[in-house]
């Protein structure tokens, strides 16, 4: 038995920002997390301008090492296509960047180790969790078991915290589905640009092409869990429907070459409040369903929420207090910060749904009208 005072699950973005937030508290930290890294996480790579925002709210000097990182793509703008082809491009006065995730999680992992004096052991993985009265004890897949105080689950979509500790159930209408595949030598890509596609028959989603290094990009397709069930859509099917029939995307993918087949992963979004906390627990990250409902984004709410979690968890020692109601105040802080935002991009997506026409629109105004495009703009 090997004693912390907390142990954070997973060592994504979420993980290591809470770590880093840890830094100099004097308590006993140790990461873990099932992988070994560097590893794949199946992600559309976008690295939006809350992930420089977090860094920054850690140290300054964490995102002069990201901005010297090698192996990203400066994003400053965004062309949004209508489905009938009519295309608008926003242009972002904050700094964004694309990366793949095999490349930005190690990067924050090495930053972990290197900076946060937290304990970080990679290639195990939590089995069980048992809450007492004064403990959590963890055991893991190589038989080792550790207790701590506190425990702070960062372990993305498919949480085991969340399965152990909480009863939040997939609801699909809280829930996107998307599949992902790298492609090199597409046509047509336009400069520190990303895209967005809305597709005539595959909305509520969007079809993306983020540029990366060494002319490859990220290209995917997202929806809505609950349209993909009532429309039995096969995503690995319609992105490479879309790659090869799509009269406004097909021509650029003529001598594109696949680098894998799409691989498909699961969102869920923070357009509902679940449970995040509770005794001697708080849920960070995808674990928190803290995705982006219009945009799929998750990776800067991650750090983010990580962040909040390090902080509370600096509180709970403080006072001694690890119960349900202190514990509630994370929650509730979480929910201040990204509740209006989640809700109200939840209820454009409603909105827009399968109107086409109306997607035609909004993007035909948002081009010839400045503050529609401001909102546009705002909105990604």
């Amino acid at each position: 038995m090997k004693y912390y005072d907390i142990i954070i699950v997973g060592s994504g973005p979420a993980g290591c920002a809470c770590a880093l937030s840890l830094k100099g508290s004097g308590l006993r930290v140790l990461v873990i997390d099932k992988s070994t890294f560097p590893r794949d996480k199946v992600c559309g790579d976008a690295i939006p301008n809350t992930v420089p925002k977090a860094l920054m709210m850690l140290d300054e000097k964490y995102l002069t090492a990201l901005r010297a990182f090698p192996e990203k793509v400066n994003i400053d703008s965004c062309k949004v296509v209508a489905p009938s082809g009519k295309s608008v491009t926003l242009h972002f006065k904050l700094e964004g960047y694309a990366s793949t995730r095999l490349d930005f999680d190690n990067f924050m992992v090495n930053l972990a180790e290197q900076e946060s004096q937290a304990a970080v052991i990679t290639g195990e993985g939590l089995t069980d969790v048992i809450l007492s009265n004064n403990h959590v004890e963890v055991t893991t897949d190589k038989g080792n078991r550790y207790t701590s105080k506190l425990i702070i689950g960062c372990d993305g979509a498919h949480s085991v915290l969340n399965k152990k500790l909480t009863s939040t159930k997939v609801d699909h209408n809280h829930y996107i589905g998307a599949v992902r595949a790298y492609y090199k030598n597409v046509k047509g890509l336009q400069p520190n640009t990303m895209e967005i596609h809305l597709v005539k028959g595959f909305m509520p989603g969007y079809f993306w092409i983020f540029p990366l290094t060494n002319n490859t990009c990220n290209t995917g397709f997202g929806m809505v869990s609950s349209s993909i069930s009532s429309k039995k859509i096969n995503l690995r099917k319609s992105l490479l429907d879309i790659v090869s029939n799509s009269e406004t995307i097909r021509k650029r993918f003529t001598d594109a070459v696949a680098l894998e087949d799409p691989i498909g992963y699961g969102l869920p979004t923070g357009s509902r409040k679940v449970q995040i906390s509770g005794d001697r627990f708080m849920l960070a990250g995808d674990a928190a369903s803290l995705i982006d409902p219009a945009t799929g984004e998750g990776i800067g709410n991650a750090m983010i929420s990580g962040i909040k979690a390090g902080q509370h968890a600096i509180k709970c020692f403080n006072k001694n207090d690890f119960s349900s109601s202190f514990m509630k105040q994370y929650e509730d802080a979480i929910h201040r910060y990204f509740w209006n935002d989640m809700r109200n991009k939840y209820l454009l997506q409603r909105m827009v749904g399968e109107k086409a026409w109306l997607a035609d629109f909004a993007i035909r105004l948002a081009a010839d009208v400045p503050w529609i495009k401001n909102k546009l703009q705002r909105l990604f």
